[in-house]
């Protein structure tokens, strides 16, 4: 075999190999894409979310999540996480809500992920995705507090690649209903809707650099006429990934929120801070 048949094999194999790191390429810190683990195959990943920013005083949340994902099929992927946060609160007011001074790490309970790919955004016009994640959480995600909640999530997630997979879009749909208790009060319903879409540009084989968005939205007793708040967050995202390593870093300031401490054009600081910086570090396996 000469050199050029060489050459050009060589490049077939790289081609490919390209290929099959892009079918599961997800460059968005919190928008998730349609692609699916290929069959068989494993990936770790550590999320680090830091949350910081109330209406005044000192306040730190930091989100830990392991999740160790499987391919069952190219179209089918199961996935389990570990969760863990740290809360740092002193003197802290929020729009309308004053919280505990606090100074806490603890276990934070375990979720199951689901994820099946029903079109596959490399092969066809567009990639679509259902998502269900059912889990247990024993720690309130805003003041630190203790108490159970078991959820429901599920997602719609549609994705469209463009310019040879240049150019990734995506939208997702949240739906997720919240059963919870305190340590003093009885179980009660919430309903949570979240809309995010994301636009990421690959500038080399590495490297991503691009832009995401989030919609918020919290409903009481799981009523639609009950809306407790409403927040738009929207920032950068950079990506990069090599042969087996990723790593994703996506900054979300809050842009707008309601209700907010001056009724109009300000900041829902409650439920949610004024910044949100989300780093995932993975290996595939």
């Amino acid at each position: 075999m000469n050199s050029t048949a060489h050459r050009r094999i060589a490049g077939l194999i790289a081609l490919v190999s390209t290929t099959m790191l892009m079918a599961h390429e997800e460059p968005f810190g919190y928008s998730r894409g349609a692609q699916s683990e290929a069959q068989g195959e494993w990936e770790l990943t550590q999320w680090s979310t830091a949350r910081t920013g109330k209406e005044s005083g000192r306040y730190w949340g930091l989100d830990l999540n392991t999740e160790l994902e499987y391919g069952v099929t190219d179209r089918f992927q199961v996935a389990a996480y570990f969760n863990t946060s740290y809360h740092f609160l002193e003197n802290s007011q929020g729009s309308s809500e004053a919280f505990g001074d606090r100074n806490q790490f603890g276990i934070n309970g375990a979720i199951f992920e689901l994820k099946y790919q029903l079109l596959n955004p490399i092969h066809d016009q567009w990639g679509f995705a259902v998502y269900f994640e059912p889990g247990y959480g024993s720690i309130e995600g805003v003041d630190g507090s203790r108490h159970d909640e078991y959820e429901l999530e599920t997602k719609l997630i549609l994705q469209k690649n463009l310019f040879e997979d240049r150019l990734i879009t995506v939208l997702n749909y949240t739906l997720e209903p919240e059963f919870e208790r305190g340590a003093d009060s009885p179980w009660s319903a919430q309903l949570k809707m979240e809309w995010t879409a994301g636009v990421s540009w690959k500038l080399s084989r590495s490297w991503r650099v691009g832009v995401e968005a989030r919609l918020a939205a919290e409903f009481a007793d799981a009523d639609l006429q009950k809306a407790e708040f409403l927040v738009l967050s929207a920032g950068p995202t950079v990506h990069y990934s090599g042969d087996r390593f990723f790593a994703t870093l996506t900054v979300l300031p809050q842009v707008a929120g309601w209700p907010d401490s001056r009724g109009v054009g300000g900041l829902h600081l409650d439920e949610k801070e004024k910044l949100e910086v989300r780093l995932k570090l993975g290996t595939e396996f």
